[in-house]
């Protein structure tokens, strides 16, 4: 019986197992199907209804209770004291675990008895009595670990991946299935009708077994040999059949084994030294009706020890000493002789015999990547050492010569523009009126001077003139060449604006400021030499050709002067020769020598190439004054003088104001204008005389004080030297003749202050949002609307209106023709944009190279620092700590260090709105080129030196696949951080606004990153924070990356504990088939979001507004 036992533990291969008899003609079917047969369980004959015995009373059974005697679990069932019942090992159920369990070993507690009658159908891949041996590896993968996301990933066609194997070598490893035939003569013929005798037999180790669940632990091997049980802990169990029904079970306890290999076999030994039988009541040797009863012999005789020994091609045999005598006094051998195929799905490291390879040794590849990591950083700074150095030009024009079929090609091809403006009235969001009323003209080939005191709406005239976009609501109309053109990219074309603060990148030098503006804005068909040319000429023009090398510099360092920067600005606007030039206080911060030398380039402008000239200038001298064409005059946003400049003064004497011999006409305006507006100090008696404005203590009065907001006239002092009765009398003059002009003039209190408001249909319907105007402001106002100047305007503008031209001539040419040369001039192309913006930004990035090599030095830096206190982490739980801390790090480190972006665009705002105005570019090719050479260099290159440096001290997966990985991973994720802190420069304008909304970003995602918070204890509805983190997706793919296939192994308690790494993953929340997707696409799909709406809110919401 005990030899029945020991042919059930080896099973070999499908064709000879492994304690399989080669010659043996006749096996029963279930070796058959283990050793790949095509019988069925239809074509076995049997010759009992396979229904044990008596099991059952006929009437209702008794309860069963394993603790009361009567009841007992049989084939080494546990009896639970808790409830009674039996806990029953692999392949057996049923209260009393005597029931066969059919299916596969692999689903646990899933299988289902023996139906009564029949016998088990298994599984593919499965076979035995109770179905408990494996015959194919495919049948062993139910026992492959699965993450809790590997269903999600798993191939839909079953071609995953499959460590699992089925070991059929006959040697114990974890737990042992086998079966046998009794190959005994003698004991085959004494069973009557040809009953089968077989014997199902397994060994388990003494640790925790994995294959009792339909999940693989690689835990339950450690602490010992592979394939060796030599400390008498393992047990093992076996049952005797007759006819597939069970007969008896023996346990076998302190039971040790091991394999022997030689040259030509293999063969495994078992001994164990104690062991216990125990007869099923009723059946076959136990009492059933017709046979012996051998349960006093097994309980009483057969006591141990007990060897198995199986040859491979010779079969087994089982001895013990009692089981030895029986069998040689009644059958005539000397031992239990067996047929047996074994099987146990087993990890292929765990195989017996088998020697884990060696750790591919990659450090040379990754070293080499290391390398190539470093050479490229090396030669990106010798390229940009090599493009940062400052390129001198030679002297003067340095030989550069425009075309024969070029020269002044540029300044004849154009259309001389005429402007008219008729009315142009601004009312601020606050309904406070800056202008009312403002009308003239200018012609080609005449400067128009826009002068006035501080605050009196110069360049709120110049902006609308120029069609600046305004916050307020602007009113009037314009007219260029007696038409009005409402395509606001062929008006670009005709006008140049310089503002009054100059913004220019201060890391290029002067040439080159210029030279870019040329080469942008000037006709593509034109050649570069001409643009060349074009750029040398206006800068010896404007007297800075001198410095053309000089780098024009920022504020608190040393540069070039702010004179000079100021004729850098105008330059950038002179080169392209508009029709129309605008010019805020082109003198503003000049001396009179360079102050006269622009004006005196502005007027040859006009005059040689027949140019509109329109600017705002604040008390210019003489010599300045005498280059003017036209001077428009204002006060306090009203019109007081519009006309040639040189009838000017001739105006004014006609109304009493005489200009001194030797003193300034324009001084002497200006002061007309303040004291006229009410807004000279009224603390002391003032007059005019003949020596301008002062008081009656002879102190001189500040003219350069500008109106204040106050509504209240000042009073009009007696000491005027004007009666009641005067006073009264000019008064009445006044209101009749603005009765007449103007149609609305109110007296706003009864010493003669009134509000002036707009003619006809044009005057609001309120007069809240118009200052009241002092009563000697509002003579010069209607005396310059009466003037001769005014008239000729008036009557130019109303031939217009009726669709004449201005001066009554021809009509019949249209705006179309006349802009024909400017709309066929076309700019820049989009790639020319991008290239030439591409190459400034480059040059503002490397002559700049504060914050690049920060980033450089922080990289080099913190990689080491990584290098020295993760050095060479370890594969066991502390070095998977390292590991999750050295990624979370580095990740934070990129992470924060975005933040420095906020800078980039923040302060390049103002330029890219005042070049985007001037139609210097498009938005997208600006975006594009700071994308590509501006943030690029500064999110590449860093988290590429810190990886190729950290990787290796580190001692992370040493393949190359996994470096790249890893390389990528850190470059998508500073990528990602830094499409988003662009997106919140570009959204929000306030920088300090934009850094606390950065970095409460950048806690969000570190908090949701995996390892400060289990995804599985984020509550469901919250979850999707964690999924859209992008800290979490480069964090998990980092992980996944480097921990995926190791295997951790613990030292504890002396016992080597290994731990695959996905397992403490899923714990995480970590899901190791994430890499791919979700972690890197998602990466990549934030990055493209975030840019893309950088771009929108930069293309729409980013635009000058004055």
């Amino acid at each position: 019986m005990l030899a029945s036992l020991l042919f059930l533990l080896p099973l070999v291969s499908a064709s000879a197992g492994y304690g399989s008899i080669s010659s043996r003609s006749s096996i029963s079917p279930e070796l058959m199907s283990l050793r790949g047969g095509e019988v069925g369980f239809s074509q076995i004959q049997y010759n009992s209804s396979l229904l044990p015995p008596n099991r059952r009373p006929p009437n209702c059974p008794p309860c069963f209770n394993c603790q009361l005697p009567a009841f007992q679990c049989g084939n080494a069932g546990e009896c639970n004291n808790l409830d009674g019942q039996c806990r029953c090992e692999p392949g057996f159920g049923g209260q009393d675990c005597l029931t066969p369990l059919c299916g596969a070993l692999s689903d646990g507690d899933e299988r289902y008895p023996r139906p009564e009658g029949e016998l088990c159908e298994c599984k593919d891949g499965w076979g035995g009595i109770n179905c408990n041996v494996c015959k194919t590896d495919k049948a062993c993968s139910a026992f492959q670990y699965k993450s809790p996301s590997s269903d999600e990933s798993e191939d839909p066609n079953g071609d995953e991946e499959n460590d699992m194997v089925c070991y059929k070598g006959g040697l114990a490893v974890q737990r042992n299935f086998q079966m046998c035939d009794v190959t005994n003569r003698k004991i085959i013929d004494t069973i009557p009708d040809n009953k089968p005798p077989q014997v199902t037999f397994s060994c388990k180790t003494a640790q925790p077994q994995s294959n009792l669940t339909s999940s693989f632990s690689p835990l339950d091997t450690f602490g010992l040999e592979i394939g060796i049980q030599e400390d008498n802990s393992g047990e093992c169990n076996f049952q005797f059949w007759v006819d597939r029904i069970e007969s008896f079970h023996c346990e076998l306890t302190k039971c040790s084994w091991q394999s022997k290999e030689s040259f030509d076999s293999n063969q495994t030994n078992y001994n164990c030294q104690e062991i216990e039988c125990s007869c099923i009541p009723g059946r076959f040797l136990c009492g059933e009706d017709g046979s012996v009863n051998i349960d006093d012999f097994l309980a009483e005789e057969v006591k141990g020890p007990g060897s198995f020994n199986c040859v491979s091609g010779k079969g087994c045999s089982f001895e013990e000493p009692a089981m030895n005598q029986l069998i040689n006094d009644i059958f005539g051998d000397k031992s239990i002789t067996l047929d047996c195929d074994s099987g146990e799905c087993l990890h292929y490291t765990q195989v017996p015999g088998y020697t884990r390879p060696e750790r591919p040794d990659n450090s040379v590849w990754v070293a080499l990547s290391a390398a190539l990591a470093a050479l490229i950083f090396i030669l990106a700074c010798l390229l940009l050492w090599y493009l940062g150095r400052t390129h001198r030009h030679p002297e003067g024009f340095g030989g550069v010569k425009l075309p024969e079929d070029e020269a002044a090609k540029l300044m004849a091809d154009h259309v001389p523009a005429t402007l008219h403006f008729s009315n142009i009235s601004y009312d601020l969001p606050s309904s406070k009126r800056v202008l009312s009323h403002i009308t003239g003209t200018v012609r080609p080939g005449e400067l128009l001077a826009i002068m006035g005191a501080s605050g009196a709406g110069k360049s709120t005239l110049l902006d609308i003139l120029a069609r600046k976009a305004k916050s307020g609501k602007v009113s009037g109309d314009m007219y260029i060449n007696s038409r009005t053109i409402t395509d606001e990219a062929t008006f670009r074309r005709v006008v140049g604006y310089v503002d009054q603060e100059d913004t220019l990148l201060s890391t290029l030098t002067v040439y080159e400021a210029v030279l870019y503006s040329a080469l942008l804005r000037l006709p593509r068909e034109m050649s570069h030499q001409a643009k060349v040319y074009r750029t040398l000429e206006t800068m010896n023009e404007l007297g800075i050709l001198g410095i053309k090398d000089s780098r024009i510099g920022e504020s608190g360092k040393r540069s070039i002067s702010g004179g000079e920067k100021r004729r850098v600005s105008i330059a950038c606007e002179l080169v392209t020769g508009p029709s129309i030039l605008f010019l805020d206080e082109p003198t503003s911060g000049l001396d009179s020598y360079n102050a006269y030398n622009v004006i005196s380039s502005l007027s040859t402008l006009a005059k040689q190439y027949n140019r509109t000239v329109i600017f705002t200038i604040h008390q210019p001298q003489s010599n300045i004054v005498a280059l003017f064409d036209r001077l428009l005059l204002l006060a306090k946003g009203q019109l007081v003088y519009s006309g040639e400049s040189e009838r000017a003064q001739h105006h004014f004497e006609k109304l009493g104001y005489d200009c001194p011999k030797g003193y300034n006409i324009a001084d002497y305006l200006i002061d007309v204008t303040v004291e006229a507006s009410g807004d000279h100090r009224n603390d002391n008696k003032v007059k005019m005389n003949g020596n301008g404005i002062s008081g009656s203590n002879g102190r001189d009065i500040d003219v350069e004080n500008g109106f204040g907001t106050a509504r209240e006239r000042l009073p009009v002092d007696a000491s005027d030297n004007v009666s009641e009765e005067t006073e009264e009398g000019v008064i009445s003059g006044i209101k009749a003749k603005a009765s007449k002009m103007l149609g609305a003039f109110t007296s706003t209190t009864s010493k003669g202050l009134s509000n002036l408001s707009g003619s006809g249909s044009s005057t609001p319907s309120g007069s809240d949002n118009i200052s009241p105007i002092p009563e000697k402001l509002a003579s010069l106002v209607l005396a310059a609307r009466a003037s001769d100047d005014a008239k000729i305007v008036e009557a130019e503008i109303t031939r217009i209106q009726q669709g004449q031209s201005a001066d009554g001539g021809d009509t019949s040419r249209d705006i179309d023709e006349e802009t024909r040369l400017l709309k066929g001039s076309d700019k820049a192309s989009y790639w020319t944009q991008f290239r030439l913006l591409s190459g400034r930004a480059f040059k503002n990035l490397y002559r700049n190279p504060l914050l690049m090599a920060t980033h450089y030095a922080v990289a080099i830096i913190v990689a080491l620092v990584c290098g020295f206190f993760f050095y060479h982490v370890t594969n066991d739980i502390p070095g998977f700590q390292n590991r999750l801390g050295l990624f979370l790090f580095i990740l934070s480190l990129f992470g924060f260090s975005c933040l420095s972006s906020l800078g980039i665009f923040a302060n390049e705002r103002m330029l890219f709105m005042r070049e985007r105005a001037n139609g210097y570019y498009a938005p997208i090719t600006y975006f594009l080129s700071k994308i590509l050479f501006d943030i690029i260099p500064l999110r590449v290159i860093p988290p590429f030196i810190l990886g190729s440096i950290v990787y290796g001290l580190a001692g992370l997966n040493a393949e190359v696949s996994a470096f790249w990985k890893f390389i990528m991973t850190l470059v998508l994720f500073n990528l990602t951080a830094s499409s988003i802190v662009l997106f919140l420069s570009v959204a929000v304008a306030d920088l300090g606004v934009a850094n606390l909304l950065g970095s409460l970003v950048m806690l969000y995602n570190l908090l949701f990153a995996g390892l400060l918070m289990n995804y599985d204890r984020v509550p469901d509805g919250l979850k999707w924070m964690q999924t859209l983190s992008f800290f979490h997706a480069g964090y998990e793919a980092l992980l996944v990356n480097e921990l995926r296939y190791l295997q951790l192994i613990e030292r504890k308690f002396g016992l080597d504990i290994q731990v695959p790494s996905a397992t403490i993953l899923s714990s995480f929340g970590f899901h190791a088939q994430a890499f791919w997707w979700p972690d890197t696409a998602l990466l990549a799909i934030v990055f493209g979001i975030f840019t893309i709406a950088s771009y929108l809110v930069l293309e729409f919401f980013v635009k000058e507004r004055r």
